[in-house]
């Protein structure tokens, strides 16, 4: 008996794949359709697809959520343990160019969060994504704090020392960026950019509707763009005009995937986009505790997501049988017997018979030292199909 027990990934990331592949799969992106068993998480820097599936299953899920483009050769492809450990990983921030960062967990908390009120993820599957937040969590408390805890902290960093600074957006992304400017030894004047100004607040800044964002890149010395829009805001040739027309420089960030803005090269035009951020925000790997205990969560989950599906129809065929024996035996003998109470004593007798009888085998292949081939050895051996 073989049941499918896969779990397959695939990875478009940082610095693997660049800024242009990722945004050329972003705008391919047609959205998700709720199967239960897929699970998309978006960042600026990643896309992480995951399904309860095998590779040819995640190959054909690909080709429908990124519209058969061509860029989907540049994917890294894991498998079962491999996939889940990546997975944990990259919640932990231990994939990220900042080792720790406290926004990838937000970002997959809040994902997950989505996917399963659409119900993309359900059963066994969600419940494996969603040991990847304890993991993430317990992984962080091992790791020392650093003064680059994200990269909206690196995009503050990156404007300097600048009187004022415009923000576009107003999602998670942007708030970081807030926060973050907020927190410099001089912070600057803060506005940020909103689609939907009269539904956001943010302490200390003041808020603009979008249509003025072109007033900021002509006069603010300092953008930062954090937007989750899915074309250009701003095109070369809009940009080469704005440029022309400021009097000073201009520090622009695009954190935006895709990038919100093509540029000219311009003296007068400081321009850097997510990936510039990502290598700025880089230090070496390195193996900690924090490596072991993502290791161990992973083979742990893995483990038991494959028990669900291998070892629990196996367990259930059995005491399924062994109640419809025991069903027969007193349907058998019962009447021969004088009162209501001896035809119970009859029946718990034999239903304790049948599950000690079982207590072996179903102890057996719950152990995670079992053989392999323990699960189809014991349901061949008492004919039973899960």
């Amino acid at each position: 008996m073989t049941i499918a027990t896969h779990i397959a990934a695939a990875t478009f990331a940082y610095p693997e794949v660049d800024t242009d592949t990722r945004a050329r799969l972003s705008a391919a992106w047609r959205g998700i359709e709720p199967d239960g068993a897929t699970f998309v998480l978006n960042t600026c820097l990643r896309t992480e697809v995951v399904v309860a599936g095998d590779v040819e299953h995640l190959h054909d899920r690909l080709m429908d959520l990124f519209d058969g483009s061509p860029d989907l050769g540049a994917a890294k492809i894991r498998q079962g343990e491999a996939a889940v450990e990546h997975l944990f990983r990259v919640v932990s921030g231990l994939e990220s160019p900042i080792r720790g960062e406290q926004e990838i967990l937000t970002q997959y908390r809040q994902t997950l969060y989505d996917a399963s009120e659409r119900g993309a993820v359900t059963g066994i599957f969600a419940k494996l994504l969603e040991t990847a937040v304890a993991v993430g969590r317990q992984a962080r408390e091992t790791l020392p704090d650093s003064p680059h805890d994200s990269m909206g902290a690196v995009a503050a960093q990156v404007v300097g020392f600048v009187e004022r600074v415009a923000v576009l957006g107003s999602g998670a992304m942007a708030t970081s960026v807030v926060r973050a400017l907020q927190g410099l030894p001089a912070p600057p004047a803060v506005t940020v950019i909103a689609r939907s100004p009269e539904r956001v607040a943010f302490d200390g800044a003041d808020v603009w509707p979008f249509t003025r964002a072109r007033e900021a890149l002509e006069e603010y010395p300092a953008v930062i763009s954090a937007t989750s829009a899915k074309q250009r805001l701003v095109e070369s040739a809009s940009m080469s005009e704005i440029m022309a027309g400021r009097r000073g420089p201009l520090t622009l960030v695009d954190m935006a995937m895709p990038p919100d803005f093509t540029v000219e090269p311009s003296p007068r035009l400081r321009y850097l986009d997510i990936d510039d951020l990502a290598r700025m925000a880089e230090r070496k790997p390195r193996i900690d505790e924090a490596d072991g205990i993502v290791r161990a969560a992973a083979v742990g989950a893995h483990h038991s997501f494959v028990d669900h599906h291998q070892v629990g129809p196996v367990i259930g065929g059995l005491t399924r049988q062994a109640d419809e024996i025991v069903a027969d035996v007193v349907s058998r003998f019962g009447g021969r017997l004088s009162s209501d109470r001896d035809l119970a004593v009859l029946r718990q007798t034999a239903h304790t018979v049948a599950r000690t009888l079982l207590a072996a085998p179903i102890a057996y292949v719950k152990h995670a030292d079992r053989a392999p081939e323990a699960v189809d050895i014991v349901a061949d051996a008492f004919g039973v199909d899960g």
